[in-house]
């Protein structure tokens, strides 16, 4: 049976003040021992350091979206509509080809990413509208960019397996998370709907992988984060005091802390009266510890 564990409110604020509209793109620095993460409607990179309890935040050039690491100091900084080498010490941003994604339409965005054990990019867009499916998964390597999969209204994700074999990726809006099978060159085959959530459930947003294969899902409208075996069978669910979940990553040493990242926007006044801690980073300790995540291995 599904288990339930609540966090309390005064047990799970771990950066007061950092509060975002839209918290996203979550990424553990294992070499800085450093948490980071950015505000999607605005241009902060936020950081805190477990060891310390320290946290701070540093100007970027434009809003960014996701983050992932790479084998030295910088990562790659999802925008709007482009991509970057960050320094996360001092927030300076190189892009890539400004071409990249010259192709994507007018009203789409950036809107999450990760690397595969092959340090391959991927990284997916949306409708800035959320009403159109015009959003698509991009997988950039050496070779290039390349879209390998279309129709998302909102795209979230992506992780992989600790084999590499497999993909997750979600659609956001129709509450679908698909698994698909990878092969050694990056293509992708056997899609198939593994998860859907119900209207309870919210919407299915970023997602974190556990040691055991346990998939991780922030839950938009959904009050919390829950857990998925191997089989797609829901196993944990964490409850947290407010309703807009958008993201976690696994940090610390020994990748035993679940960070978690939400978001203030949409909710009315009186909402935001009831939830005084949206927005905020949110801790939990699960029995599991997280899987490596893994890192890009493009050239700069």
């Amino acid at each position: 049976m599904p288990s339930s564990q609540v966090i309390a409110a005064d047990q799970a604020q771990v950066c007061p003040g950092s509060a975002a509209a839209l918290a996203e793109g979550v990424h553990w620095d294992p070499v800085r021992q450093r948490l980071f993460w950015v505000d999607i409607l605005h241009p902060w990179l936020y950081w805190f350091e477990p060891a310390s309890q320290l946290a701070g935040r540093i100007a970027l050039q434009e809003p960014g979206c996701w983050l992932v690491g790479s084998q030295g100091p910088l990562f790659l900084l999802g925008m709007c509509r482009s991509i970057g080498w960050l320094d996360p010490d001092t927030g300076l941003v190189t892009p890539l080809d400004p071409a990249l994604l010259s192709s994507e339409p007018a009203g789409n965005r950036l809107n999450d990413g990760g690397a595969d054990r092959q340090g391959r990019l991927w990284f997916g867009t949306m409708d800035n509208a959320e009403q159109a499916p015009t959003g698509q998964l991009y997988r950039l390597d050496q070779r290039g960019l390349y879209c390998v999969d279309t129709g998302y209204v909102v795209s979230n994700g992506p992780v992989f397996s600790a084999d590499g074999r497999q993909l997750f990726h979600a659609s956001s809006a129709s509450r679908e998370i698909y698994r698909f099978a990878v092969s050694a060159d990056g293509d992708l085959s056997d899609k198939q709907c593994f998860i859907r959530f119900t209207a309870e459930q919210g919407f299915p947003d970023g997602m974190a992988l556990d040691a055991a294969g346990g998939l991780w899902v922030a839950q938009w409208q959904g009050s919390g984060i829950c857990r998925f075996d191997a089989n797609g069978l829901l196993t944990n669910r964490v409850t947290l005091p407010v309703s807009n979940v958008t993201n976690l990553a696994f940090a610390g040493p020994d990748l035993r802390q679940l960070y978690i990242t939400t978001a203030r926007v949409g909710l009315t006044a009186v909402q935001l009266q009831q939830q005084p801690l949206a927005g905020q980073l949110f801790r939990f300790a699960p029995a599991i510890p997280g899987e490596v995540v893994p890192q890009v291995l493009l050239p700069r």
